[in-house]
């Protein structure tokens, strides 16, 4: 194997890479500080074929967080670009949650319900009772303080288990002014009432259930203290006729009492629900402040690019040209090409073969993949053009066998392929230690595209 040697004078960093492994002794570089003898001229040289190279104490930092590897970034954020937007989304969507604290429910519904109560004293017109005559007791004003007294409240808590607060509110009767003409002639004004007073029943609670039980509840204590109201106020007027009939009988008096006392056996007041209305109070997720937006977009960039940082350190396959000479040592990287040609980075990879081939005679090389041949060997065959060296393509590294590793040849020199987004970090090193090991003369490692 065939290698141009340097003579390291004594405080010389050396580095070897034996069975895969690097040992780093700290001294002096070669040509530094005085040094002489170095007959290549380059201070990173070695010697595969014992299983050691040269190189500078930066070559031996495996990690690439040593210095930012832009090239070996760009890649890792090209293939994993999606990384970016998918932090973001989640910065933002955790800043939301913690803001809004994803309310599902509004905080707080109103309900209103409004009733109309039925008038049972009306049908008394018909054997010619007025019904103004007929006094509730309370009257409905009362009973509307009633309604809403502290021991009603506190009936109610109880029947529901809680204690909700439910307003009341009675709509003004109206009247009408009639013109009516009397049997003397003479014309008279009465006032009727027009319309029947409604009873409308708010509520603002938590749940809308809450307040629509709680209403429910205080529309049937409305309805018994009316029916309680009214039967006191036929009671008054039904002992008054019984009196008058007992002073002077009179059939339409009895008429009367006994028209009063079949409303009283069948006597109900229900209330009547004529409209509802309800009405949700604040958004169903609070609203978020711009800044927490731009805040969240920003940490989530950062901690993306900080992801992105540490995939380009922790990724396992080869990026870069950086991270290749990290590997294998600046001396043995012959260069890097790619499909399309660059006229000055192919003719350093031409010039790096020429040297390598410059003791043997008549030499051959032999690109030497890892497990896969390129499917592409054009820009292979143009290096080797460039180089005047003609070139035969071997099968991948994993595929050969011992013999055919170890095959001694006097003119053939082998080049290391190494495809950059597909070969992995690791094999490479396998290879190149088991072939400073196989006593072939290897010219070093040649990154493609």
């Amino acid at each position: 194997m065939h290698f141009h040697h340097c003579r390291i004078a004594p405080g010389d960093t050396l580095a070897a890479v034996q069975h895969g492994s690097i040992l780093t002794e700290t001294r002096q570089p070669c040509g530094l500080g005085g040094s002489t003898g170095c007959r290549s001229g380059v201070g990173l040289i070695g010697s595969l074929a014992q299983g050691t190279y040269v190189a500078s104490p930066a070559d031996n930092d495996l990690g690439v967080m040593a210095g930012i590897d832009l090239p070996g970034f760009w890649e890792t954020l090209k293939l994993r670009w999606w990384v970016i937007p998918a932090v973001i989304g989640v910065a933002v969507a955790f800043l939301w949650a913690q803001e809004s604290d994803l309310r599902s429910e509004p905080g707080s519904y109103i309900v209103s319900q409004t009733y109309e109560a039925r008038d049972s004293t009306a049908v008394l017109a018909s054997v010619g009772i007025d019904p103004v005559s007929v006094r509730a007791f309370p009257d409905a004003n009362n009973q509307l303080l009633v309604l809403q007294s502290a021991e009603v409240r506190a009936e109610i808590a109880a029947e529901l288990g809680r204690d909700v607060t439910v307003s009341v509110t009675r709509s003004r009767p109206s009247f009408t002014l009639i013109d009516t003409l009397e049997s003397d002639g003479q014309s008279s004004f009465v006032f009727q009432s027009a319309g029947v007073p409604t009873y409308t029943f708010s509520c603002n609670e938590p749940t809308k259930a809450s307040c629509v039980t709680a209403i429910d509840a205080y529309v049937a204590k409305a309805a018994e203290l009316r029916r309680e109201a009214l039967t006191a106020g036929l009671e008054d007027l039904q002992a008054v006729l019984t009196e008058v009939q007992r002073s002077a009988p009179s059939e339409s008096v009895a008429t009367q009492i006994a028209a009063i006392d079949v409303l009283m056996s069948r006597l109900d007041a229900p209330l009547r629900q004529i409209s509802a209305y309800e009405e949700a109070i604040g958004a169903t997720i609070a609203s978020v402040r711009r800044p927490t937006y731009t805040f969240g977009v920003t940490a989530g960039l950062l901690i993306s690019l900080l992801i992105l940082l540490q995939l380009t350190h922790s990724d396992s396959r080869v990026r870069s040209m950086r991270q290749l000479v990290r590997l294998v040592g600046a001396a043995h990287v012959i260069g890097h090409i790619a499909p399309t040609s660059h006229t000055v980075r192919d003719r350093r990879a031409a010039v790096s073969l020429h040297r390598a081939s410059a003791p043997l005679t008549s030499p051959q090389l032999r690109f030497l993949a890892l497990r896969d041949v390129p499917s592409d060997t054009a820009a292979l065959q143009r290096v080797a053009a460039l180089a005047a060296i003609p070139a035969t393509f071997s099968s991948p590294f994993a595929e050969l066998s011992v013999a055919q590793l170890t095959h001694a040849s006097t003119n053939e020199l082998d080049v290391i392929v190494v495809q950059r987004n597909r070969d992995l970090r690791k094999d490479v090193v396998e290879v190149v230690a088991a072939l400073a090991n196989s006593g072939r003369s290897v010219a070093g490692v040649l990154l493609v595209d």
